[in-house]
């Protein structure tokens, strides 16, 4: 797999937007920037998605597919993938259906 990074594109009020969308469905941010958005995985979704302790939930823009995801560290996702969305709704619900299924966007 190709280590992409995530870049520093998505605009500030973009960002905020999708943090308050994924904050409405019930799930804790902990940091949100420009760069990546960040959710620390508890117990609970650390089994359903299967990540390793300590590896958090990083939602980011990388330039192959726009809007991707990853488990990873917010400085470091080894394997981003497509989040599979084009707005701010389809992607707080895309990243509720990953936390709360851990159904991987197709």
């Amino acid at each position: 797999m190709t280590d992409l990074p995530i870049t520093d594109e998505m605009p500030d009020t973009w960002v905020q937007a999708l943090t308050t969308a994924i904050e409405a469905r019930g799930h804790k941010v902990t940091d949100c920037h420009e760069s990546a958005i960040v959710i620390n995985l508890t117990p609970t979704t650390m089994r359903t998605l299967d990540a390793d302790p300590g590896e958090q939930l990083v939602i980011g823009w990388t330039e192959r597919a726009g809007i991707d995801w990853g488990l990873g560290r917010a400085d470091h996702v080894p394997d981003p993938q497509p989040l599979g969305a084009d707005t701010i709704t389809e992607a707080a619900a895309r990243t509720h259906l990953l936390l709360t299924t851990g159904r991987r966007p197709r």
